[in-house]
């Protein structure tokens, strides 16, 4: 029997440095049948030259340049569109990872027996500490904060079961075709924040799972959202977060869990916010106040898109509720 073929899209932006590293796992790999999309985003470093040179007689290997940054979320569904159609999984990665040689054998084991997983995630660590976990998935409140399960534990095999997640990392999140197909894929709005928890969410809401395999090992340079001292750059990271923060519970909740959650988390936000403006955070206000700007002249597409993911729900907001965590504040 054959094994499924596997598309894995990587996505890169003046990441050079990470290059050798992720794709020399990847390419080592002891599952034999994949290719590789590596779609950059405009980077500035000589990441194509690299690639170009050192690569050039790869044949698993293509190489899409972009001529601007695209974000995370529209850079990557560009990439799907040069998968083979024939590849029954795609395996988004990111650049600055490495993954164990069986990583990709482990999760098409589990994902083949069963047929509900819609995604999965390998268990990730800290490329900066091997023995620290990055994340074994991601928890949501009923509010659509969100959290890296696992993050900064030192792992001494407490999540070594396959269990459900809300949500799978985009660092490495696998996706079935069929799934993609019905659903969606990120929301090309987005450009960085919340992507993979919108994908999953509607994952979720058309009945599959996701899960994490564990036994599926990727090293991840990144670790958790840092804020960034650069006033734009910490202006841009509070937008993003927050615009898709809100965007993503006013696609997929039910009508009266928008009423019971949505509406008071923007209250929630709102005080923030007036609170920030009055101290020394006012960039961080200004980005909150942007983001409030951003949905409410953009809310006939958040409508027709909340349209499209209401009518592929097959569960209700309680069973998925269930999964998520209940709020303490």
């Amino acid at each position: 029997m054959m094994s499924p073929r596997i598309s894995v899209v990587i996505l890169n932006y003046n990441g050079l440095r990470f290059l050798e590293t992720c794709l020399k796992s990847l390419l080592s790999s002891t599952y034999r049948d994949f290719e590789v999309i590596l779609v950059d985003n405009g980077s500035k470093d000589g990441s194509v030259e690299y690639l170009e040179k050192s690569f050039s007689k790869e044949p698993r290997l293509k190489i899409v340049p972009l001529g601007k940054n695209y974000g995370f979320a529209m850079g990557n569904n560009i990439g799907y569109k040069y998968t083979n159609p024939s590849s029954e999984f795609i395996f988004f990665l990111n650049n600055d990872t490495e993954i164990e040689d069986n990583c990709l054998e482990k999760i098409i084991s589990k994902m083949e027996k069963d047929p509900s997983i819609g995604a999965a995630q390998p268990k990730i660590r800290s490329m900066n500490d091997r023995k620290k976990i990055d994340a074994v998935g991601g928890i949501v409140d009923y509010y659509g904060r969100t959290w890296h399960r696992g993050f900064n534990e030192y792992d001494y095999g407490q999540y070594d079961s396959v269990s459900e997640t809300f949500y799978a990392q985009g660092a490495a999140i696998i996706v079935r075709r069929n799934v993609i197909e019905k659903i969606g894929l990120f929301d090309p709005a987005y450009f960085v924040y919340y992507e993979e928890t919108d994908l999953c969410w509607r994952i979720w809401l058309a009945g599959y799972k996701v899960v994490v395999i564990p036994e599926a090992v990727v090293y991840h340079y990144g670790g958790g959202v840092m804020t960034p001292k650069d006033p734009l750059k910490k202006y841009l990271m509070f937008f993003y977060l927050r615009r898709n923060h809100i965007t993503t519970m006013l696609k997929n909740y039910s009508l009266p869990n928008i009423f019971k959650y949505t509406l008071p988390f923007l209250a929630m936000m709102l005080v923030t916010a007036i609170k920030w403006g009055l101290s020394e955070e006012r960039v961080k206000a200004r980005a909150y106040y942007s983001a409030f700007l951003w949905v409410f002249s953009h809310i006939g597409l958040i409508v027709r898109r909340r349209m499209f993911v209401q009518k592929i729900r097959k569960i209700s907001d309680e069973e998925l509720m269930s999964k998520m965590k209940r709020p303490t504040s």
